[in-house]
């Protein structure tokens, strides 16, 4: 929600892009402007390199956005823009960190979320570490029939 803050009145106060990180530095903490500053000179430069530094040590990856945008509520008298941009932040987050950039990746993601929320438990848990990774509907269904083929020869041959 920062970020998104800061990049908003950074591009209102007619900021270049190339002025962001500097600007940033001056704004954080202490402890996190020292592992910005501990990147490579040419990456701590890019914007967008520090705001994936500044992302992975808060563990803000793609799937904990996911699950902020699914299971976000709008706060008790909160008005409804602030939901709205909160949503906005959420679902920017998760779109970005798995580099979904058009229409076509985003029905690709929306209906692998849908077959994600669909499976068993032990399916998601089987595939945990690429979980999150997987965006591709086709690829995520050959993994899941795939494992379940496997599954239910396994139980064939147990139950003999």
């Amino acid at each position: 929600m920062y970020l998104a803050l800061f990049e908003c009145q950074a591009r209102t106060a007619g900021i270049e892009e190339t002025e962001w990180v500097p600007q940033l530095i001056s704004l954080l903490p202490l402890d996190l402007a020292q592992i910005i500053i501990k990147e490579p000179e040419e990456k701590m430069q890019d914007y967008l390199n520090v705001k994936e530094v500044v992302l992975y040590r808060f563990k803000m990856k793609p799937e904990t956005f996911r699950l902020k945008f699914t299971q976000h509520q709008r706060k008790t008298g909160a008005l409804w823009r602030e939901f709205v941009f909160e949503l906005r932040n959420y679902l920017d987050g998760w779109l970005d960190g798995l580099d979904v950039r058009d229409f076509e990746n985003l029905k690709n993601l929306m209906i692998s979320d849908q077959i994600k929320r669909r499976v068993a438990v032990e399916v998601k848990e089987h595939f945990l570490d690429e979980w999150g990774k997987l965006v591709d509907p086709l690829v995520l269904a050959g993994k899941i029939d795939e494992y379940e083929s496997v599954r239910s020869s396994r139980k064939l041959h147990t139950v003999c």
